[in-house]
């Protein structure tokens, strides 16, 4: 049975999933959209977005610095705000 903290992790990477699932669509969607993501060609934009695709199927299991760098370049690519650096994350003790 998974425990809450499983749960919260499986949320989490199922919302990661969806990102970075939409910034391969946007992609994809529109050959002008290579140039507004900083890539030379559509062709860029295209491998990207298979890229993207595949480490949205193995995001529970990618490297964790991986894992955050897809969503936050992913999150860019979508104009969808990015977590802070300056915020720092702490767990709190109860």
């Amino acid at each position: 049975m998974p425990t809450d903290r499983d749960r919260r992790r499986i949320e989490r990477d199922g919302a990661d999933q969806h990102i970075l699932r939409s910034a391969a669509a946007w992609l994809r969607h529109d050959p002008g959209r290579a140039d507004l993501a900083g890539l030379n060609r559509y062709q860029d934009a295209l491998a990207l977005a298979e890229l993207l695709d595949v480490l949205a199927t193995a995001l529970p299991d990618v490297d964790p610095g991986v894992h955050r760098q897809a969503v936050e370049s992913s999150r860019l690519i979508l104009d969808v705000p990015v977590a802070s650096p300056a915020i720092r994350r702490t767990r709190r003790r109860h």
